[in-house]
């Protein structure tokens, strides 16, 4: 693996890249600037220097260069055009990296939570969603909804109990106009 320091200017992002360009003022853009002002640039970006185009790392670039930084460190690869696409939606893929253990998760964040010196949503999850994540309520049962908020429940059950949970299920679907979402082990 060959890495480089290579001046911002020099990196062409990808016209083709398929992910939604990041903006000042968008949540994502702001929790990447705010992990980027912690931890700095600890993943370099990919450069193609066949095409001079950024492989992966669109998204830290366009925060760096709006902080003003000036050189960057990059993977470079040398790639035809066909093969940078590919390596591209690779980069880009969560399914490529693997799915969460949440149990793993739920420990390594309850232990970071319970460090003053930490905290946790430099892991990038909103408190909102570290509280999904915990299986926290966030709402405190005081609050009434306002007319036309949902209310997002969370439950596991366990695979040998699914198909009696799965009637009863049934039953409140026919009462209720519910939507229903359900993720099976191995993500069927």
């Amino acid at each position: 693996m060959r890495i480089e320091t290579k001046n911002v200017n020099q990196l062409k992002p990808a016209d083709y890249n398929p992910r939604v360009e990041l903006k000042p003022g968008m949540d994502e853009y702001e929790r990447l600037k705010r992990s980027l002002a912690e931890f700095e640039l600890v993943q370099p970006l990919v450069w193609n220097e066949r095409t001079g185009h950024v492989v992966g790392g669109h998204q830290r670039l366009g925060v760096l260069k709006a902080e003003g930084v000036q050189e960057v460190q990059v993977v470079v690869v040398d790639l035809p055009l066909e093969r940078e696409k590919a390596l591209n939606i690779a980069l880009n893929n969560e399914r490529v990296g693997g799915r969460w253990d949440v149990e793993k998760l739920q420990d390594l964040v309850t232990e970071l939570i319970e460090l003053p010196e930490i905290d946790e949503t430099l892991t990038g999850f909103s408190p909102e969603e570290l509280n999904e994540l915990m299986l926290k309520p966030s709402w405190s049962g005081e609050e009434i909804a306002e007319e036309g908020e949902q209310i997002v429940v969370t439950c596991k059950v366990a695979e040998d109990e699914w198909d009696g949970f799965r009637s009863g299920l049934d039953d409140l679907l026919k009462e209720f106009d519910v939507e229903l979402h359900v993720r099976m082990p191995g993500g069927g």
